[in-house]
């Protein structure tokens, strides 16, 4: 019993210090752009509003992604694509499915806006810092990194 209460701390408080470094992350980037209100990336749900504010900020200059998400505001996608997520789980049958599903578009939103962030401010290491992404906290840490020039 001890050792399952150890181990429930431990992964608690990891996964409380990928928040947190996560969260600055994007603080710091929304104050490099000039967002309002940064401070709300240390919020858990409006994180996905940075996150998606960011994005929006950033698309226009992915030529392969601007003319497919031109017309999709991040900002608001991400965040109710979450609400809708958690809502989805608590219906019968599919709604594990569909859950699921709509996580993982989520997912793929922020790792798009992990692109967008490379395009502007590491152009040449973009692919494999976003592919490096796809782990937790290598993917706040490389943005830290790529912004490090910028106040």
């Amino acid at each position: 019993m001890f050792f399952m209460t150890t181990y429930l701390t431990l992964v608690s408080m990891i996964q409380i210090a990928v928040y947190v470094v996560s969260a600055f992350a994007f603080y710091k980037l929304a104050k490099i752009r000039c967002i309002n209100n940064a401070w709300l990336a240390f919020i858990p749900f409006f994180s996905l509003y940075i996150i998606g504010y960011i994005g929006d900020t950033l698309k226009y200059n992915t030529a392969p992604f601007n003319r497919y998400l031109s017309d999709i505001p991040m900002a608001y996608a991400l965040p109710i694509g979450s609400i809708i997520a958690s809502v989805a789980g608590a219906l019968p049958l599919i709604g594990g499915l569909a859950s699921g599903i709509l996580e993982l578009l989520v997912y793929v939103g922020q790792i798009l806006v992990y692109l967008f962030v490379f395009q502007q401010y590491a152009p040449k290491n973009k692919f494999l810092f976003t592919l490096l992404s796809i782990i937790p906290v290598v993917g706040p840490i490389l943005i830290l990194y790529s912004i490090r020039e910028y106040h």
